[in-house]
């Protein structure tokens, strides 16, 4: 009977981990995180941190080198924004801002949902490589889970160029 009845509660158990990791409140739409972040490429390579806020088409990136060097403030809505680096404000579109670190740089609206480990919608032909991979215009997207479903590494690769995000800190958004 006691027997019985330890196999129920962890049959119970078992089951409410199961459901636990879909219930974070998280989407590509409405998150805030904090990561550490790498880019490496044939011209340059760099380490930082980075919060990225999203509330639908509103959101925050700031990055920044160890100790703080180097702030960067992007925000906006949609295809325009608002870069506030060396304390100077310029209007930009955020593909073009990355157009200025890397070669070939990832479609800014991709990112989001990249970051859940996600295919973009709207951008053409998916080819999955498997558990944890998948490529989409011409970017090789790997990423590894955590316990609750979120993704606590994500690797994006096209040619030489690789940035590694590392997510330490996933919020919901109001």
């Amino acid at each position: 009977m006691v027997r019985c009845l330890w196999g129920l509660l962890g049959i119970l158990w078992l089951a409410g981990c199961h459901s636990t990791p879909l219930e974070t409140g998280l989407s590509p739409a409405q998150f805030f995180l904090e990561a550490r972040v790498s880019l490496r490429s044939e011209d340059a390579s760099g380490r930082g941190q980075l919060t990225w806020f999203q509330q639908g088409e509103a959101y925050r990136v700031t990055a920044f080198g160890p100790f703080g060097a180097g702030l960067v403030v992007l925000e906006g809505t949609g295809q325009s924004a608002t870069l506030l680096q060396n304390g100077q404000v310029q209007v930009v579109a955020p593909d073009a801002l990355l157009a200025g670190w890397m070669a070939m740089p990832p479609p800014f609206s991709a990112l989001p949902y990249w970051l859940f480990g996600r295919p973009a919608p709207g951008l053409g032909t998916v080819q999955n490589r498997g558990e944890g991979r998948f490529e989409q215009v011409g970017w090789t997207v790997r990423f590894r889970r955590d316990a609750v479903g979120q993704p606590e590494q994500v690797i994006l690769t096209q040619g030489t160029t690789t940035f590694t995000l590392a997510p330490y800190r996933w919020e919901p958004t109001p």
